[in-house]
């Protein structure tokens, strides 16, 4: 699940800066895989409580970039507790619980756009997923037709204008294949059907906004029937339970 750091950056027009800066994840466009770089734990991690997650009988995808289109992991059966770590935004205000295995390092956007992107990689080094907190921006996206996998939501992400953000992963088409996206997000990207407006992972928050951004490589899956495989994997249940332990303090 490698990606460009910059390929975050390049689907959400940024607020008041050029139209060039833009944050992937609004509209039909997933991750590439890139070199990993350095990873390191950032000194706001510690330890915390464990939740429940389906573990694999088989070694799970080697990143979720996300699922190599060749191959697709088997479906899990056991179940264990991982310990987790908490990390918290260097703001104190938003944080996540992931399991200890994996690190997560900070780095700042680029061109000193506002906001914080945290960067979670797996045991291996793989980067499964960036989130920007306190980042100053908005969607910009066309008409798409959309399928939900699945979906749940963030009651700890609450906007301040009273809506609740969701979890969601979904497969957008154009007529030129299908995107696969997973993140939090506005109830209103986990619309299906024909003529939707596509995916936008911008959730408004009290000191700006928070985007996330599953990696993915392209193309994510070889079909549905893949994606929705994936769904039985331990892989796919950290991510999940990773996005919906977020919480805004």
């Amino acid at each position: 699940m490698n990606s460009h750091r910059a390929a975050f950056l390049t689907a959400v027009a940024m607020a008041g800066v050029s139209a060039s800066l833009v944050l992937a994840g609004c509209g039909p466009q997933p991750g590439t895989p890139a070199p990993v770089s350095d990873v390191a734990v950032n000194s706001t991690a510690e330890r915390t409580a464990t939740l429940t997650f389906p573990a694999s009988s088989t070694p799970s995808a080697p990143a979720t970039g996300a699922v190599p289109a060749s191959k697709v992991p088997a479906p899990s059966a056991k179940h264990v507790s991982p310990a987790l770590k908490t990390f918290t935004f260097p703001d104190g205000h938003i944080s996540f619980a992931y399991p200890e295995t994996w690190t997560v390092r900070t780095v700042l956007p680029p061109a000193g756009l506002a906001g914080v992107e945290a960067i979670v990689a797996d045991a291996s080094g793989n980067e499964l997923l960036t989130l920007a907190n306190g980042v100053n921006a908005g969607c910009a996206g066309g008409p798409v037709s959309r399928q939900v996998f699945d979906q749940a939501a963030v009651p700890g992400m609450t906007a301040p204008n009273g809506t609740e953000p969701s979890f969601g992963f979904v497969a957008e088409s154009t007529g030129n294949g299908d995107a696969y996206f997973m993140g939090l997000t506005d109830p209103r990207s986990l619309k299906e059907g024909d003529g939707v407006s596509s995916w936008c992972n911008l959730v408004p928050t009290a000191n700006g906004g928070l985007f996330t951004r599953v990696h993915f490589n392209d193309p994510g899956f070889p079909n549905k029937g893949a994606a929705k495989a994936w769904m039985a994997t331990e892989q796919y249940a950290q991510l999940k339970a990773l996005i919906l332990s977020l919480n805004y303090a």
